[in-house]
């Protein structure tokens, strides 16, 4: 795979910090869809246009302009713990950092609520992993857990991975993320195990509404339900323009988990539809 057509797929600042695999992975598949034999697409305008459109599609959509504010944000909490600033203080700050993101401005007013009625079905957990998190690690201290609790948080955004390591640093909890693609079969079947595991809004994004791709869904749950005791997987309930979807649950995918044999439980929002999924 050529390095420079890479970097020219990142020229453009929105995805500059897009892991260069996920780059790379996306190249191949679009030289596998279109059947192209040779690697020498440099010049290809359209195919810079399709890949950079999935590239979007996967992570981008998601992102405000407010990026930029996060290290001063970080440093804020820094010194206000310095301080020994009241807790309101700071959760002032980290309310600042979740208005970064569309998923985590949207979930800022239930997160509170929302997590006290997840670990009112799965008990508290003492470890998690956050599968295509984004910034949603950042809400931690809004889930009212352990600092000791295990954090294991994956993305594909190299800059989000290592912004959010210094965040745990900064607040002193036991956090690690890393870069990881969730459609990795291998690299899931070496993901720790954990009490529970996050995937908000993540299934729709590497299981689009094509059939041959409903396969991949299967096998990512079946794969993650050996990982953890509950799998918690969210889907928007509200297009990114903010209409209100016709048919928010997703029939499909309750099926799907029918015929796995696991059983599963709904919390819903105003944005969001939660299945808290765990083994019958």
């Amino acid at each position: 795979m050529s390095k420079s057509f890479i970097e020219k797929i990142k020229e453009n600042k929105k995805y500059s910090s897009i892991s260069d695999d996920i780059v790379k992975k996306e190249i191949e598949n679009y030289m596998r869809k279109f059947q192209i034999d040779s690697e020498d697409i440099y010049d290809d305008k359209f195919a810079i246009k399709i890949i950079r459109k999935e590239l979007h599609r996967l992570y981008s959509s998601y992102q405000t302009k407010g990026k930029k504010k996060r290290d001063s944000l970080l440093k804020d909490i820094e010194i206000l713990q310095n301080k020994n600033a009241p807790e309101s203080e700071i959760l002032g700050v980290i309310n600042a950092l979740l208005k970064i993101t569309l998923s985590t401005i949207e979930r800022l007013p239930h997160y509170e609520k929302l997590y006290k009625d997840i670990f009112k079905i799965t008990g508290k957990p003492k470890s998690i992993t956050d599968l295509g998190c984004g910034l949603n690690p950042l809400s931690f201290p809004l889930m009212r857990l352990s600092k000791s609790t295990e954090y294991h948080s994956y993305d594909i955004d190299t800059e989000d991975i290592k912004f959010l390591n210094k965040f745990f640093k900064t607040l002193k909890i036991n956090g690690k993320a890393e870069i990881l693609d969730v459609r990795e079969l291998g690299d899931l079947r070496d993901l720790p195990k954990t009490d529970i595991i996050f995937m908000f809004k993540l299934y729709d994004l590497i299981v689009p509404k094509a059939k041959k791709l409903k396969k991949l869904g299967e096998e990512i749950i079946n794969i993650l339900k050996g990982k953890a005791n509950y799998l918690v997987v969210s889907f928007a309930t509200k297009t990114l323009t903010r209409r209100s979807m016709k048919l928010p649950r997703r029939i499909g995918f309750e099926m799907m988990l029918d015929r796995n044999q696991l059983k599963y439980e709904l919390i819903e929002t105003d944005n969001e539809i939660y299945y808290v999924i765990r083994k019958s």
